[in-house]
């Protein structure tokens, strides 16, 4: 396929062409494939330089030495590759740090207890719930901890607690949802004359 501004090539030009493909190809693959980038890259390769050879043929035939030319056009293809590549992956690679970032960053917001519950109950009180009920510490190892006496924690449990029941009430959603009907709450749906 011509791109334009190139003429189709004269016989005498496709014959010359024929000839360098047949008396070059083998050591040209051989070099690529040597580079371990694989079979069907190396052919690629081996294909895009006699593209460029083709768009300018007039030069190659006035050259002493086609193989030079050719060695060269292969060098500028597999350069423009790998350039290519390098830039492909080291913009993937930025790309993921960035979105991993962000996510991290995202998700560490969400989960922020400021943000869970709109700041009624701080990280330090979450963090007193969760050791006193999921994780099982007494009130005396948590005093302990804080530097504070039993009472004082009990008390500071206790408030805790009631805070993020408040936040937790204030987030559900009004009443339950009847799933035999349509819209509005149980509660809605009795107070509806019939």
């Amino acid at each position: 396929m011509l791109k334009d501004g190139e003429r189709p090539l004269k016989a005498e030009e496709q014959e010359f062409l024929r000839g360098l493909y047949q008396d070059h190809y083998q050591a040209l693959f051989d070099y690529a494939y040597q580079l371990g980038i694989g079979r069907e890259a190396a052919e690629d390769y081996v294909q895009d330089a006699f593209m460029t050879v083709m768009r300018h043929i007039e030069d190659i035939r006035k050259t002493r030495s086609p193989r030079m030319y050719l060695n060269q056009a292969l060098k500028n293809v597999i350069g423009y590759r790998l350039r290519s590549i390098r830039y492909a992956v080291s913009l993937q690679k930025k790309l993921q740090e960035q979105s991993d970032m962000s996510q991290s960053e995202r998700q560490t917001d969400e989960l922020r207890p400021e943000t869970l519950f709109c700041g009624a109950i701080s990280e330090a009180e979450l963090h007193l719930l969760i050791r006193f009920y999921l994780e099982g510490w007494s009130q005396k190892e948590l005093a302990e901890e804080l530097g504070i006496s039993e009472n004082a924690c009990q008390k500071r449990i206790t408030r805790a607690k009631e805070r993020l029941r408040s936040a937790l009430e204030e987030a559900k959603p009004p009443g339950p949802v009847d799933p035999l009907t349509t819209g509005g709450t149980l509660s809605e749906r009795r107070t509806e004359p019939r």
